[in-house]
This record gives structure tokens, C-alpha cells and sequence, in this order.
């Protein structure tokens, strides 16, 4: 049986820890599927002179507003730059929504929370304490008081006179070029739903493009009217396996549990602070099963700014998202907090800030590949090494023949068949039945609301192969008593 079959976590752990230890099972011939290649393309994107002042006075109003902010002040003032800061590296139309959102609460002195959704909030990373709800309106109202009202308005008017993102038409280009290369079907992610709807509104004009989206507002698919509907997450997947949409356009609620192994590609649209939160991204189409021998992932970045300054140092020096980092974790993980410190300075200092900021990670990366530190991806290859085992005299389907034979089952487990491979199952002890498959990739698709019925589970039990009182000799397997 597939190793993968034998140890069921396995199947939702690929991911830059596991691959060389995959590839090397899949060598030794216990992995039945091989794991795809990377391919990692960027996209430097130039800004036009316009978006380029935009961009610049973004930055003085952010460092300025900041800086004037008294001491009490300064922690909330830097919470809501931070989400301006972040949403500007998105895209201008998510700067565009932002500041109009703020623009109506400093007008009513209340209304909409700038953060919208959850998925909109920065990154725990960013700050010291992970902050709800209320915590969040609390730094927005204190951070109204440090912000004027002919400010906002003013970049308000810059932002309504651009013309479309410059990086959506690259984003453009990249689709074409993937499908030419037969990717026919991509995952588009940004971080915030304001960029995901701007990105909905300008591919769905001409093209050809048959698009889907998924964030925390769940699945959604165009009707007629062209109005869009909401589905739920299954449905969501099943639609784009069955391909009734060549593009997914996502925020990072799909990188949380959703498997699109049947995707080849992969393009970010903006790239999150915290590197961590691409891979799982690229985690979504990166898995066994994989249907292409390479997959894309193209990252799309504005040049000149602080964020992809990182990134390309990352890139050239560790090679990021294509070769394990085990020791170099700690520094991924601080990130967020230290590209914050950098867009929050002084702005005659700023362009220094940043480039301390790289000349650090470089010398850190440095020292870290040169030295004997902790290696987080050595260890993790150690406790997943599995001592070598004969083949299993059981699979799946042998599996399927028990749990469909009540005399193969513990007393008082109640089965009922609800289909192909997929069973009511109630034992004692469980207040309610739960659905149960022996099919894994049934369970793939419907992960969230089927268990697999196998080692691993919770619902496994062994299964009493003879009813209570005969004797089963030792050298007797289960599988020999249903071949019988």
C-alpha cells in the first residue's frame, strides 16, 4: 500500500519541510506519486510616473502622520499606517477603499471599521499582541485624531484619477503566458477582498476568462444577471476541479485547508510580509498527487519599495519558496514586525531604514547557513523518518470490505451505506453518526465534513475479524479472511 495511504497526516503535510523526505520515499518506491518541481518566476513592475507619486506621497503622509503622533499615540497610529502601508502594496484600488472607508468615519466620527474583514487585519507578526475585534476599532479611533481630514481627502483625489493598476496588466500578460504554456487553469491570490473584487471587475471585461472567487465571504460564482453568488467551500471545489473556471481568484481563506492539486499555477498578486503565508499558498496546489511534473508561481512586485527589496534579497540569497530554510526561520518569522519598523521612520531616513533592513537579512542569512544553529527542517526530516516496513497486506478497498461487513465490525457499531464508499457511521459512545469514506480521494475533496475511514482516524478501531469466542491463527492476516 502507498505510504501515504498507510499514514494518513502525511497527505496534508507537503510543504518545503517534507519534499526532500517525499522524494526520497519516492525513490525508494513507497510513494506511488511523484512530487512536482517548482518553478519560481518574478515580476518587477515598474510604476508609471503617476502611480510612482502616488506612491511616494502615500509614504511621507504615512511617515509624517506617524511621526507627529504624540508617544501615547504612536502605537495606534502605527496599526492603521501599517494597514494603509500594506494595502498600497496590494493594489491602489484597496489603498482607494481604504481611504475612503476612513474618510466616512473621520466625516460621522464613527462608521465602517477600516479593517472590513478578519483576512483584512495585518498580520498578528505585525504586532506584539494578537488583537480582536474591539481592540482593533480602539486603535482606530485614537488613530482619527492624528489624521486630517484635507489630507485624506487630497490623496483621496490622487488615488480616484489613476487608470487601472499597472500590475493588473501584468497580471494580464502572465495569464496569457501561462495558458500558452498549458496552464489552463490558475489560483490568483492577494491578501485583501478590496484588490480580489477590483481583479474580479477587470478580468471579467473581454477575454474569455471564466472566473471564481473564494475569501472569508466563502465561494462565489457569476450569475446570468451577472451578479455573483455565493457557494459553499465544497461546492467551490468541486466547481474548479470540474473546471467550470479557468481562473480562482482568492484570498488567503484558500490557503486554509483547500486542495487544488489539479491546478498548475500559482500567481501572487501581493505578497504578504510574512513569507510563511506564500507557502501555504503555494501549499494549495504543491501536494501529492500533483497533475503537473512542474508547477508556476509567479510573484508580482512593485519595484522600489521596501517589500520587494526583501523578497529579492530573500530570493537571491536562499532562494525562497524553492530550497528548504530549516535555519533560517527565525528570520522569516521576524519579518513582518521589521518591515514594519522600516515604513514607519522618519521619512528623511526612510531610504536608509530599508536598505539597513536588507543589509541585515543578508548578513543574517549569511551567518546562518555558514553556522551550526538549530535547523528546523533537520529535525522535522528526523521525526518523520519512518523505519522501512514490508508492504501492507491491506488497502483502502480491503478496508471498504470490512466496514461494509457488520460481523467485521466492534460490537454495537451501528453502519449504515449513504453511497459509493461513504457510510453512516455511529459507534458507542458518539452522540451522533458522522459520515466515514474508504475512498481518499473522496475525502480529499469533502475534508471538512467526511472522515476517512482508516489508521489515523479517530473512528478507527480494529475491527474484530471473527465474532468473539473462535481463535485467529497467528500467521492469519485480515486479508486472508476476506479472501476466503
Amino acid at each position: 500500500m502507498d505510504i501515504l495511504r498507510a499514514h494518513t497526516p502525511i497527505r496534508h503535510l507537503i510543504s518545503r519541510h517534507t519534499r526532500a523526505l517525499l522524494r526520497r520515499y519516492f525513490d525508494a518506491g513507497l510513494l506511488s506519486t511523484p512530487i512536482a518541481q517548482r518553478h519560481v518566476d518574478d515580476r518587477f513592475i515598474v510604476m508609471t510616473a503617476d502611480e510612482q507619486e502616488l506612491y511616494a506621497a502615500m509614504e511621507t503622509y504615512i511617515a509624517g502622520t506617524w511621526n507627529q503622533a504624540a508617544a501615547t499615540e504612536r502605537s495606534a497610529v502605527g496599526f492603521v499606517m501599517t494597514i494603509y502601508r500594506r494595502r498600497l502594496a496590494s493594489s491602489f484600488q484597496a489603498l482607494r477603499t481604504t481611504l475612503e472607508r476612513h474618510l466616512e468615519m473621520i466625516r460621522s466620527g464613527a462608521g465602517q471599521s477600516l479593517s472590513g474583514l478578519d483576512e483584512d487585519v495585518p498580520d498578528d507578526e505585525t504586532v506584539d499582541e494578537p488583537l480582536d475585534g474591539d481592540e482593533v476599532a480602539e486603535r482606530e479611533r485614537k488613530a482619527l485624531a492624528a489624521e486630517e481630514r484635507a489630507d485624506i481627502e487630497h490623496l483621496l483625489a490622487r488615488v480616484r484619477m489613476l487608470p487601472p493598476d499597472s500590475k493588473c496588466e501584468r497580471l494580464l500578460e502572465v495569464l496569457a503566458d501561462l495558458r500558452g504554456q498549458d496552464y489552463q487553469q490558475v489560483m490568483v491570490f492577494t491578501q485583501f477582498t478590496d484588490t480580489m473584487d477590483f481583479l474580479r471587475d477587470q478580468l471579467a471585461t473581454g477575454g474569455g476568462r471564466r472566473l471564481m472567487c473564494f475569501s472569508g465571504r466563502g465561494g462565489e460564482i457569476p450569475s446570468a444577471d451577472g451578479t455573483w453568488r455565493v457557494v459553499g467551500r465544497d461546492e467551490a471545489k468541486r466547481r474548479f476541479r470540474d473546471r467550470e473556471a479557468d481562473i480562482l481568484l482568492c484570498t488567503d481563506a484558500a490557503a486554509e485547508g483547500l486542495n487544488f492539486q489539479f491546478c498548475g499555477a500559482v500567481i501572487n498578486y501581493d505578497m504578504p510580509w510574512n513569507p510563511m503565508r506564500v507557502e501555504q499558498r503555494i501549499g494549495r496546489i504543491d501536494r501529492v498527487g500533483q497533475a503537473h511534473a512542474t508547477i508556476r508561481i509567479v510573484n508580482l512586485h512593485y519595484e522600489g519599495t521596501v517589500e520587494t527589496d526583501v523578497y529579492r534579497a530573500l530570493r537571491s540569497r536562499i532562494g525562497l519558496f524553492e530550497s528548504v530554510v530549516g535555519r533560517l526561520q527565525p528570520i522569516l518569522a521576524e519579518l513582518p514586525q521589521a518591515i514594519t519598523k522600516a515604513v514607519l521612520p522618519e521619512s528623511a531616513r526612510s531610504a536608509q531604514h530599508s536598505a539597513d533592513l536588507v543589509a541585515d537579512i543578508e548578513r543574517r542569512a549569511g551567518e546562518a547557513q555558514a553556522g551550526d544553529g538549530f535547523d528546523i527542517d533537520a529535525a522535522l526530516t528526523d521525526d518523520l523518518t519512518f523505519p522501512e516496513r514490508p508492504p501492507s497486506p491491506l488497502t483502502m478497498e480491503d478496508l471498504d470490505r470490512v466496514i461494509a461487513s457488520p460481523d467485521l465490525m466492534p460490537q454495537g457499531t451501528d453502519i449504515r451505506p449513504m453511497g459509493r464508499r461513504e457510510y453512516s457511521l455511529l459507534a458507542p459512545g458518539m452522540a451522533e453518526p458522522v459520515r466515514a469514506t474508504t475512498d481518499p480521494a473522496y475525502y480529499e475533496e469533502h475534508p471538512e465534513s467526511v472522515e476517512l475511514w482508516s489508521p489515523g482516524s479517530p473512528l478507527f478501531n480494529p475491527p474484530e475479524y471473527l465474532p468473539s469466542g473462535n481463535q485467529i491463527p497467528s500467521t492469519r492476516t485480515l486479508k486472508d479472511l476476506l479472501e476466503q
